[in-house]
Order: C-alpha cells, then structure tokens, then sequence
C-alpha cells in the first residue's frame, strides 16, 4: 500500500515537472517570437516612414515621389534637356557632314546595301506651326547621337542609317531637307500631299515603306526608330549581343520582333505582365535570406525564434522595398555592365525602338498591309495582333535604350501631356 502510494505521488511529481517545463518553453518560445515582430515591426517603421520618404521623394516612379509639378514646368524641363542634346549633337552631324563630303577616314564607316542592320529613322515634322516657334530637331538628335555612338563603339557588325521622310510636305520639313545629302533617305511623297487619310492608317501605310525601303538595301535586320527616341550609350554594344542571341535561338524562339523601349510608367511590378509580381517575390526571397543570416548571427539564435517566421518577415519586407523604390529604379542598376540587360516578353505597347530580324519583318509587313489601322487601332496593337494570331515571339530589352522626347505629337497634332514620356 505505501508503495503505491509512492508511486502515485512520484507520478504526479513527474507529470507536474514536465508541465512546468512545457509551460517554461512555451513562454521561452513567445518571448522570442515576440522579440522577432518587435523587431520587424520597428525596422518597417523606421525604412516605411522614415528612411525610404527620404531617400525616394524625388526618385521618379517612387511610391513616395508626391511632389505634383505642373505641365509647364516639366515641359521647360523636357525643352531644357531637349536643347543640351541639341547642343552635344548638331556639331557631331556638321563634322559627319564634312568628312563624308571629303572621304575623310576618320568619319564612321557606314554602309548603304549588304549591311547586317539597317538603322531606318523615320520622321516628320513636329509642330510646324508652333505657337512661340520652339523647333525641337529631334532628328538631328538622334542622327548625331547614332553616328557618334557608332564612332565610339567597337562594333563588329556591318551598319547603315537611313532616314525615312514621310512628311506629307516634304519640301518645307527643312531640317530633313538638310540632312538629304548626308544621309541616304528615302522619301515617300514627292509631292505635298492635300487629301490626307486617316492619320493611324497613314502612319502605319508610312512604317510599312520604311520598312521595305530598308529590307530593299540587303538588310540583314532591320532597326525601325521613330526620330523622338534618344539612344543609350550602351546602344549598340547591347544590340549586337542581342542580334547574337536571336540569331542562335531563331529556329527555337520563332522571334518576330524585339522592342528596345516601353514606356517608364508602365514597367513597373504592378502590370499585367506576368513575370513582375514573381519578380518582385523574388527580390525579397534574395535579400530576405541575407538578411535572415544576418540577424541570426547577431540578434537572435535558431532556438530563439521560429526561422519560417524570420523569413516570411524578410520576404515581405525587402518585397515591400523593392515596391516602394519602384521596378524602373532598380532595373537602372542593370546598366552596371551591358551583360546584365535582360530579354523579356514584349508588352503590346509603342513602337519608339523596333528590332526586327529580316524574316520578321517580311512578316509584319505582309500582314500589316492586311489591316486597316484607325483610333484605338494604331499600328501597336495591329503588331501584336499580329504576333498573337501567328503564335510568334516577341521580346522586349530591359532597361530602356532609348528615352522619349517627343513634346510634339504628331498623331494628336499638339503638345502630349509631358508626364507620358516617361
């Protein structure tokens, strides 16, 4: 009986110890879990509210980029801008000029038929009759612009660059008129034109001739720039390791075209493009394990916390980062070295920078003869019809190599609204 007894009570000790110790770990582990969010919680307030409002206030496409300006400024920032181009490139087309006049050596060697790419600038005159008289001479702009890049890079492909006036007064677009001599252009009217179709329809009609003007030059590859895109510096060096790659790829890819500008404003993570939330998640996912080490080491041990905890936090927290700092800054820092630039689905957007291996562009152009373009049809959206119905592919470079200039429209035949340019 006194054994039993003992034992009962032995019974009732050990169970009364191992739930004091369960109790003890339990509040063991909520301390720590505790300490974890106290933790986080105060590291978001102090990068949400603090830090990154700082940092991000004036960065463009920020979350935190409040400071509304009006469209007047930003024009006088745009004409600013505009003007300093001007400046750097018209003496580079005034030498170009000159040395291709004396056969000089020393100017870019460019060809006129059997060339690898064929750079087709096309262009019309921009607020002809302007109030003020502002001429934004996009096209020598980007003419200088081209040559000089040309110049300085150590391409090893065989280039021309041509222009392709489809002004419908070709007569008084001067400054297309002054560069005639210098570059080989193609002029679709020779007359001016009185009876003017449907300006989408007669813009897309205009791209159909450059294009086949340019394929006629024995273009292996036709690149299609509309004369308000300004190029990068890190132009052509990007373009030859994409011509590379499409041509490794092109019995696989089924490649149609490939885009080198989309509008800022619409690169960012939240878009209907699929790969950007993953994107985004996967950012956090990076950055997020560096810093779970980190905080293992030095705030808190394994047997502290909950590591799934630790790395959810993380996780959303270098998300929420890289949101807040917005898609189209973080991509700049891919411009560290020309093999970071990216391929990416193309979106259906704009047509400022337009890549198309020959094959494509036979293509485009058979097709694009088979529609009729008109508001709310442009040329755009009848490419990527295009590439939808024929189950092609197309790709988009990621940063931009080009920026948009374009004050003057000339599908709205005025002043854009100069925010959509970025």
């Amino acid at each position: 009986m006194a054994n039993t007894t003992r034992g009962q009570l032995n019974m009732q000790f050990s169970f009364g110890v191992e739930e004091t110790l369960f109790k003890k770990c339990r509040a063991f582990l909520c301390e720590g879990r505790l300490q974890v969010i106290r933790f986080y919680f105060l590291l978001y307030v102090i990068t949400f509210f603090l830090v990154l409002p700082l940092l991000c206030r004036d960065l463009r496409h920020s979350v935190y980029n409040f400071r509304s300006k009006s469209s007047n400024q930003e024009v006088k920032r745009l004409r600013r801008e505009n003007d300093e181009r001007l400046v750097k490139n018209g003496p580079i087309v005034q030498m170009y000029a000159e040395a291709s006049s004396k056969s000089n050596t020393s100017a870019p060697l460019l060809y006129s038929e059997n060339i690898d790419v064929g750079i087709t600038v096309v262009t019309v005159s921009r607020n002809r009759q302007p109030k003020g008289g502002y001429r934004p001479r996009h096209l020598t702009q980007i003419l200088g612009r081209l040559v000089d890049l040309i110049n300085i890079t150590n391409t090893e492909l065989k280039y021309g660059i041509f222009l392709c006036n489809v002004d419908g007064h070709p007569d008084s677009y001067l400054e297309a008129v002054s560069l005639n001599t210098t570059f080989t252009t193609f002029q679709k009217y020779k007359h001016n034109q009185t009876k003017v179709a449907d300006i989408f329809e007669k813009e897309k009609m205009d791209y159909i001739y450059c294009i086949e003007e340019t394929l006629k030059r024995n273009a292996s590859n036709v690149f299609m720039i509309e004369d308000d895109s300004y190029p990068h510096k890190d132009l052509f060096p990007v373009l030859e390791k994409v011509i590379a790659y499409s041509e490794e790829t092109q019995n696989t890819n089924n490649e149609i075209f490939i885009k080198f500008y989309h509008p800022e404003r619409l690169l960012g993570y939240w878009s209907l493009q699929v790969e950007r939330i993953p994107e985004m998640l996967a950012v956090g996912a990076l950055f997020g394990s560096m810093l779970i080490a980190l905080v293992s080491l030095c705030l808190f041990t394994e047997s502290d916390c909950d590591i799934r905890l630790l790395w959810i936090l993380s996780v959303m927290y270098f998300s929420m980062v890289a949101f807040a700092i917005g898609r189209v800054n973080l991509i700049e820092l891919r411009r560290l070295s020309v093999h970071l630039y990216q391929l990416t689905p193309s979106a259906s957007c704009c047509t400022q920078a337009m890549f198309f291996p020959q094959t494509g562009a036979k293509i485009i152009v058979k097709h694009l003869k088979e529609v009729t373009c008109e508001k709310g049809y442009g040329k755009d959206i009848a490419l990527e019809e295009i590439r939808r119905r024929g189950h092609y592919k197309a790709l988009m470079v990621q940063p931009n190599l080009f920026i948009h200039t374009g004050i003057f429209s000339t599908l709205r035949g005025g002043r854009v609204n100069p925010f959509l340019l970025s």
